[in-house]
């Protein structure tokens, strides 16, 4: 059976548009009896079987471990291997599959913004920019807002009594900033976040005159210098407009800078 190519383009561009990472599977070369012909394809997503079939039985079983392997390793990869059709294949034919693997790792990194006001609300914006999946999280209510929010807004919202309380399950390459409309909230995420310490960017927007009364009372509660050294305050390329628009430009440009040291880390 010919596989129709705008199906499976169709069906990568569902995962990518998910943000869901998956591997697509190919056959490529048969010597002697095969489950599929060559051009045979399957998609493999979250450890199963998730598009199309290479013949099923055995020897999907272990392309579907395979391709799962290859996710699990950072960045995309695309590897060529040849099966034996033996009996650890479930086949005794004593032919061959070849088979093509190429991952997409589409998962994107979270920017956790804690607050959901003008300044907040601008760099969520600019989620697409930043190349980045964006939560709002604050202890208001939708109503209490100020600006209202957007009816469809291209980012997360969560209203939650305690928000520092969320810092402990967010995934540990996530992004903070931390702008919420009470500094002594600010304050309680900041402090969760350098106990979590995992995170590779934690900003909090202010002053340097409000980030030393930070580090002072962080200090009190046993942060250390090292953890101290973790946060960054001011936030932003540029320093010293107060207008949320341009502050959030300036973010968005600090974040963008983040990211492409983190993928260049990852890489090397």
């Amino acid at each position: 059976m010919t596989v129709n190519q705008q199906e499976w383009l169709e069906a990568l561009e569902g995962f990518r548009g998910q943000g869901r990472s998956c591997c697509q599977v190919i056959v490529t070369g048969v010597k002697g009896s095969a489950p599929r012909e060559v051009g045979a394809r399957m998609i493999v997503a979250d450890g199963k079987l998730a598009w199309g079939t290479i013949g099923g039985g055995q020897l999907e079983h272990l392309a579907i471990q395979r391709a799962t392997e290859l996710l699990a390793e950072e960045g995309a990869a695309t590897v060529t291997e040849a099966v034996p059709l033996s009996e650890k294949a479930g086949q005794c034919c004593g032919g061959e599959v070849t088979l093509f693997f190429e991952s997409f790792s589409w998962t994107r990194r979270r920017l956790v913004i804690f607050g959901c006001g003008h300044v907040a609300q601008a760099i969520a914006g600019l989620s697409d920019y930043m190349g980045l999946d964006v939560l709002l999280i604050d202890s208001r209510s939708a109503e209490e807002v100020e600006p209202p929010l957007p009816e469809a807004p291209p980012y997360e919202v969560l209203f939650i009594d305690a928000p520092e309380e969320e810092v402990d399950s967010l995934p540990e390459d996530s992004l903070l900033l931390v702008m919420t409309h009470s500094h002594s909230i600010d304050q309680e995420v900041v402090a969760r976040a350098l106990r979590r310490g995992s995170f590779p960017y934690v900003g909090l927007i202010g002053s340097d005159r409000k980030w030393a009364r930070f580090k002072r009372r962080l200090e009190q509660r046993g942060a250390t210098a090292e953890q101290l050294g973790g946060v960054t305050c001011p936030i932003g390329v540029s320093k010293g407009s107060k207008e949320p628009r341009k502050i959030a430009l300036s973010v968005a440009a600090e974040i963008v800078e983040v990211t492409e040291r983190l993928a260049e880390r990852s890489r090397g």
